[in-house]
């Protein structure tokens, strides 16, 4: 079992420069989108709240002696990096109350909006992350970015899950199989971290059926057998690959899914289905441990669109200065690993 993203196939070949990324917080600033308008009324408070050296659930716990409230009536869409300047809403519960309470600026977080709304912000119902990075110490050729950058614009990334998916020190598949299988040590864990080995499990998988995709030159085009999912609704349906469906690919309507593997029907076929089959057959044990803890399949877009990118080289400081617009669920890490090694 291995997890490492380097050894992944990416479609536009291996990156040949290299460069170290969050050197300070000002070099790595995110913004949340949620994608929906407020209502104006109800009893849930949201923030728009700008943050510096905290996790989410730092600021969450801050927020809530802020408030008065427990820190469960706190909600968030996505956790955002520690060491960086991020934006995200948070949603405070706050039944009766008719004025929006003062919370003090601090060093550590500023609000910068807020607006009543009638519903609690429930976790990944943003709409995307828009991202201003420095990359510092290039070095190596930066000849082929320019080309790779283009080619990202025209057909998309590799659509991998991050190393955050993998812990700290890249071992959650090998814990999350001795530990879920072990029944003692599987009841004692949090639900928390349970889902987590669960999600790496499958993250795992993911990775190495669309990294053998891209090897057997399944990239610009679905291929037979495919599963279709809609880039909007994330709904999937299987149908003959005619030059329509293969059209629409191309306008990113649709993506060919990969299975985020569980139990159920694969609703694969032909050599999409013989791809999956490969990966899946190699890895019995990460197999047969999701199937015990009867999680049901899924799937995933194998690309993503990287909206409104810019790179920018900058050679008298060695820096590459990136902007760009990412759906939730795509990683960042994932996107620069494409013509840059991180």
């Amino acid at each position: 079992m291995s997890n490492d993203v380097t050894k992944l196939m990416y479609p536009y070949g291996d990156p040949q420069c290299s460069g170290l990324i969050k050197q300070s917080p000002e070099d790595f600033k995110v913004s949340e989108q949620l994608g929906f308008t407020f209502t104006g009324a109800g009893e849930h408070l949201f923030l728009y709240v700008q943050k510096t050296g905290l996790t989410t659930h730092q600021l969450i716990d801050l927020i809530a002696q802020e408030t008065g409230v427990q820190a469960r009536q706190i909600g968030h869409s996505g956790l955002k990096d520690k060491h960086a300047v991020t934006k995200q809403w948070l949603s405070v519960q706050l039944p009766g109350c008719k004025k929006i309470p003062t919370i003090a600026d601090t060093e550590q977080f500023q609000i910068l909006q807020s607006h009543w709304h009638d519903k609690k912000l429930k976790v990944g119902v943003h709409k995307s992350n828009r991202f201003e990075i420095v990359i510092r110490n290039i070095s190596g050729s930066v000849d082929n970015v320019s080309s790779t950058v283009d080619d990202i614009e025209r057909f998309g990334f590799a659509n991998f899950f991050g190393e955050q998916r993998f812990g700290v020190k890249q071992d959650n598949v090998e814990q999350a199989v001795r530990i879920l299988n072990n029944r003692h040590k599987c009841k004692r864990l949090t639900r928390t971290k349970k889902s987590l080995f669960l999600s790496a499990l499958r993250s795992e998988l993911y990775n190495q059926i669309a990294s053998l995709r891209i090897k057997h030159g399944i990239w610009k085009q679905p291929v037979e057998g495919d599963v279709c999912m809609l880039a909007g609704s994330q709904s999937v349906f299987s149908e003959p690959m005619t030059d329509e469906l293969r059209q629409r690919y191309n306008e990113f309507d649709i993506h060919s899914g990969i299975s985020l593997f569980g139990s159920g029907e694969s609703r694969l076929s032909q050599q999409a289905l013989a791809i999956e089959n490969e990966v899946l057959s190699s890895n019995s044990e990460i197999c047969q441990t999701l199937l015990n803890q009867k999680i049901k399949r899924s799937f995933r877009a194998n690309r993503a669109a990287a909206l409104n990118l810019d790179v920018q080289y900058h050679p008298e400081q060695a820096e590459m200065h990136i902007q760009v617009e990412l759906s939730k669920g795509s990683y960042l890490t994932t996107l620069l690993n494409h013509f840059v090694s991180i």
